[in-house]
């Protein structure tokens, strides 16, 4: 019974594709890899590809020198609009798509909410006092549909990723909604998947280090808004936890074991990822 659970956590481990992941070089978090030896683990690991996240510079052209020198496996760039960037900053976001990055994060660290609720200080907003999105958020999308890239909603206020949801559905553009279970209600993320975003599930928040959710919360979300709406990754690559690619297999393991088939575990870890990549 064992051996046939871990052979289909080994299964859906191969192949699989983490959205979202951290590693050195950093100029704030200590990191528990650099970004080659965090490939190289999930690529060992029979993964086939991550999205390499960094809050303060575009990682897209570490990408490019990683996947120069590892086979069989692609470490996607992408951007975060933060401060370290110019925040909202369309001819930052335009260079980097240039480049080839396959995500956009609106801010993280800069946006308000984040900067608000952990420092006590203003931050990036995308909303105007009518709440309408920014003219430079028009400007920022129109990049995101012109180059096929991902968008996602970053540390933005619930309603500004309400309206950003939106929009990006109206527009028919590819939308994530950062690890969702940190601050996004059940019926906000059902809302958000009806309007045509993914919903991302993090694992990072499970972690006693962090304990901002459990995974029976998780799971709960996931069944609301159906596997098909939903995406598994890890957020993790900071020094005191798992690597990514091994905090994934645990997350599967966890998922199977609250109950989800491994078809649907292969939606969020697979099939999903893999259309927003173009992969497929």
């Amino acid at each position: 019974m064992v051996q046939e659970f871990n052979e289909t956590v080994n299964a859906l481990w191969r192949g699989s594709i983490d959205i979202h992941v951290h590693a050195a070089p950093d100029p704030i978090a200590a990191r528990r890899m650099d970004v080659l030896e965090m490939a190289h683990a999930a690529r060992d690991a029979g993964m086939k590809a991550v999205i390499f996240k960094s809050h303060e510079y575009p990682t897209v052209p570490v990408a490019y020198v990683v996947n120069r020198s590892l086979a069989d496996f692609t470490v996607f760039g992408a951007i975060s609009l933060d401060d370290e960037v110019g925040g909202l900053n369309p001819a930052a976001l335009e260079a980097s798509a240039r480049m080839g990055a396959a995500k956009v994060w609106m801010p993280t660290f800069s946006a308000d909410y984040w900067s608000t609720t952990r420092h006590n200080r203003p931050g990036i907003k995308v909303l105007d006092e009518q709440d309408r999105l920014l003219p430079r958020v028009h400007e920022i999308l129109d990049i995101v549909g012109r180059y096929d890239m991902i968008l996602g909603t970053g540390h933005l206020w619930p309603e500004e990723q309400v309206a950003l949801v939106k929009e990006a559905g109206r527009r028919g553009l590819k939308t994530v909604v950062t690890h969702a279970d940190m601050w996004i209600p059940v019926e906000l993320q059902v809302e958000m998947a009806r309007l045509g975003a993914f919903i991302e599930h993090a694992y990072l928040g499970c972690l006693p280090s962090a304990g901002y959710y459990t995974v029976q919360q998780v799971a709960a979300a996931v069944r609301a808004a159906g596997p098909a709406a939903c995406i598994m990754s890890t957020d993790l690559g900071q020094a005191h936890n798992p690597a990514p690619a091994e905090g994934l297999r645990m997350f599967i393991a966890a998922m199977l074991r609250e109950g989800f088939t491994p078809n649907e575990v292969e939606l969020m870890v697979k099939r999903n990822p893999s259309q927003l990549l173009g992969l497929e």
